[in-house]
């Protein structure tokens, strides 16, 4: 269903994804793709509780707009899918832009309006996603379009596996920028050439994407300490993030000092019995205020996935139909090793970070939900969603899950204030519940419980 940008859903409970109280009896108004006002019930204009500017938020709008019910229910942002490749690996080219449209389709239906995409191999043209984003038809799409490793490092050296059927553009040799359309790799060996590059790429991106990955193995070897410090310096001198990929502790207390603005992994613990180096690692990521986007969901499908139990788990859990067996099983890769990433030791990955979740929490560190990969779930929007119920199983409150995937995602890329909050002047994306989602996490994740769903302004789902 498609409505105009502009409406007001009458009286609704607003939950505003910064952890604030939430604010029941609101009357929010949507103008031109944002929230214009948000304001108790039967109040008029200026005396809301937003400020706002223009002329839709000091009038409190024409009157004649499209009226959304609210009563009973809770109006919170739009998800935001921090971490996802939105192409498959082996896929042939000419099949990753449908592919893209329906897995971005998908993402639209199940009340997540942001992604962000940190594979870089392929992205639909700039006007296209923009287009599908001003008219509600599409999320917003945000991306690296290449990332920094080191020389044969991870990715590039999963070709030694023989366990990826490289296509064109799967893990292609470093790439010039002249041909960035289709995205790559830079295998990066000095400082020089890292900042070179960077330079060359911060025009065409959203943020940078480093690889410093302390378990490449064989002939692989990690990102240079140096090289990233200059790509970290380069970019945070532009005004944008760099997201770094970890594998180990120890590469996360690198990553942080060298200014990291978002560690992306859990890292393989040492010892996996012992939490005492969890507890280090949420220390030095809350005294930088480094964001952490765990993406557990993968380490448990990577773990697990070949394992008939974990599927019933699913199926109890809501995530996975009966009926859908059949087709996860079917996939090419079902119960095959994933490059790189041993069972046994994601299984041990998976339960590691399960069991110190709290630990982060604990010392506040800035939680983001991102998913990574969806071999063993229905879409990728499921795996965004099974993060969250994980984060839910590993004692997060609700509150805080609701944070990771709105206000503080937004935060990760440098978006908060403009959106992943229910504020005036913040682009109007919200997800309509018909239960508290502060009770149970249930009540956001499933997607019986959405009314409505809003993206920059339209109701593009009811």
């Amino acid at each position: 269903m498609r409505e105009e940008a502009q409406m007001i859903i009458k009286n609704v409970t607003v939950i505003d994804g910064t952890g604030t109280t939430p604010r029941p009896g609101m009357d929010v108004l949507i103008d031109a793709g944002r929230f214009a006002d948000i304001r108790p019930v039967g109040t008029g204009a200026g005396t809301g509780t937003g400020t706002g500017s223009g002329t839709a938020a000091a009038s409190g709008g024409s009157g004649d707009e499209p009226v959304l019910d609210g009563r009973g229910g809770y109006l919170l942002p739009g998800l935001w899918e921090t971490h996802t490749h939105l192409t498959v690996l082996g896929m042939p080219v000419t099949e990753i832009p449908a592919s893209m449209r329906e897995t971005l389709a998908g993402y639209l239906q199940m009340g997540i309006t942001s992604v962000c995409d940190l594979g870089g191999l392929y992205l639909l043209p700039r006007s296209e996603r923009e287009t599908g984003r001003a008219n509600g038809t599409a999320p917003a799409v945000f991306c690296a379009r290449a990332a920094f490793t080191g020389v044969n490092g991870w990715p590039a050296n999963s070709r030694d596996s023989g366990d990826i059927q490289d296509s064109r553009d799967s893990f292609p040799e470093p790439v010039k920028v002249a041909g960035l359309e289709n995205g790559g790799l830079f295998q990066i060996d000095d400082a020089d050439t890292a900042r070179r590059h960077v330079q060359e790429l911060l025009d065409k991106v959203d943020y940078i994407k480093c690889m410093f990955d302390g378990a490449t193995g064989g002939t692989g070897r990690r990102l240079p300490r140096a090289a990233l410090d200059a790509i970290i310096d380069a970019t945070h001198e532009a005004g944008k993030k760099v997201l770094v990929h970890i594998a180990t502790g120890a590469d996360l207390v690198e990553a942080v000092q060298a200014g990291a603005d978002c560690i992306e992994h859990s890292p393989i613990p040492r010892d996996p019995a012992d939490l005492s180096e969890a507890e280090q690692l949420a220390e030095v990521l809350a005294e930088a205020g480094t964001h952490y986007c765990p993406t557990i969901v993968t380490w448990e499908q990577l773990g697990r996935g070949g394992d008939p139990e974990y599927l019933d788990e699913l199926i109890a859990d809501g995530m996975l139909q009966p009926d859908g067996v059949a087709e996860i099983t079917a996939r090419p890769g079902y119960g095959k090793p994933f490059p790189h990433h041993p069972a046994d030791k994601m299984k041990v990955r998976f339960d590691y970070a399960m069991h110190s979740l709290h630990l982060f929490h604990e010392a506040g560190v800035k939680l983001v939900a991102g998913s990574d990969i969806a071999p063993v779930l229905p879409t990728p929007a499921h795996a965004l969603l099974r993060e969250l119920q994980l984060f839910a199983k590993a004692g997060l409150p609700c509150g805080e899950i609701i944070a990771t995937a709105t206000s503080r995602a937004a935060e990760k890329i440098g978006k908060r204030g403009s959106m992943g909050t229910i504020t005036v002047g913040a682009d109007a994306d919200a997800i309509l519940l018909d239960a508290d989602p502060l009770t149970d996490i249930a009540h956001l994740i499933d997607p019986r419980h959405h009314r409505a769903v809003i993206s920059a302004g339209h109701l593009v789902h009811r």
